[in-house]
């Protein structure tokens, strides 16, 4: 693939070295084994909470106790954390859990993913189903398992010299070999759409919330946005530069995966009912 079709390239730009490649794909790799113990706390029933600098998983059990896990900036790999009658655990405590067992004997390989409880037909529009999402019927795989395919059809993944992070954008350039077949594919993340994209996520969030995030008006009709807004948004941006290349990789190569492999993500109801439907057209062609 031309690097030149990819983008343009500038005077002043920051350049990854081969070690750092290799340092963002090892991120990646703690970054695949955490999402895998995050639905593992999914599936061993804990709630998940998603809030602007934090990510919870919360469950409460019969004896009254709220078992916890919290993923933040601090804690990027998760801790755990207990309350019980207005009081907080003990770590001892803690560790003597059977939940917080079963995940750590997870986290070593001594136990397999718990399997998912049946679903029933009126699930939501867009319901988590551990590995893959549904969306109005539809079934769609993520990042998680579209690895885990990759893996066991022996799909390697290759970082080409393309891969980068500038002051303006984020581009990751993968290959995806199996066998002598190869697939290429990118993703660019550009720094400039990605803050206007923020802005207006934190924008119609604040006015769900009723809060105000326009002051007023500018001579051209510019929003002016009040100072937390501002805030928030600088927040987000900060966090999402700070890891846009990992993330351009992981979807690069989530995209790649799919595509050498040519998965149908479709229900099997749906593709045999069009597979009817081309056999009697084409019927219909010959009579």
């Amino acid at each position: 693939m031309d690097q030149q079709q990819l983008v343009e390239e500038k005077e002043e730009e920051t350049v990854l070295s081969d070690e750092e490649v290799e340092g963002e794909v090892k991120k990646i790799s703690k970054e695949q084994q955490r999402e895998k113990e995050k639905e593992f706390l999914r599936r061993m029933g804990f709630k998940e909470k998603k809030m602007e600098d934090k990510i919870q998983f919360v469950k409460k059990t019969e004896d009254g106790t709220t078992i916890g896990r919290t993923y933040n900036e601090r804690y990027k790999n998760g801790v755990f954390w207990g309350i019980r009658d207005g009081k907080t655990l003990e770590r001892e405590e803690l560790k003597e859990r059977e939940e917080i067992k079963q995940f750590y004997a997870f986290r070593r390989g001594e136990v397999q993913m718990p399997q998912l409880p049946a679903v029933g037909r009126k699930a939501k529009a867009f319901e988590k189903r551990g590995g893959t999402y549904e969306v109005e019927g539809h079934e769609e795989p993520d990042a998680w398992l579209t690895q885990c395919w990759g893996n066991e059809a022996g799909i390697n993944i290759e970082i080409l010299d393309q891969t980068r992070q500038t002051e303006d954008y984020a581009m990751a350039v993968v290959r995806a070999h199996l066998g002598n077949q190869f697939v290429d594919e990118a993703v660019v993340h550009y720094f400039s759409v990605s803050k206007e994209i923020i802005a207006f996520e934190v924008i119609e969030k604040m006015l769900k919330k009723g809060e105000n995030p326009i002051e007023g008006y500018d001579e051209d009709g510019k929003p002016i946005l009040s100072q937390v807004a501002k805030y928030r948004i600088y927040k987000r941006y900060i966090r999402f530069k700070n890891f846009a290349l990992r993330t351009a990789i992981s979807m690069a190569a989530r995209r790649a995966i799919l595509k050498i492999m040519n998965r149908e993500w479709r229900e099997e109801e749906e593709i045999e009912a069009e597979e009817r439907e081309a056999r009697i057209i084409e019927e219909e062609k010959r009579g």
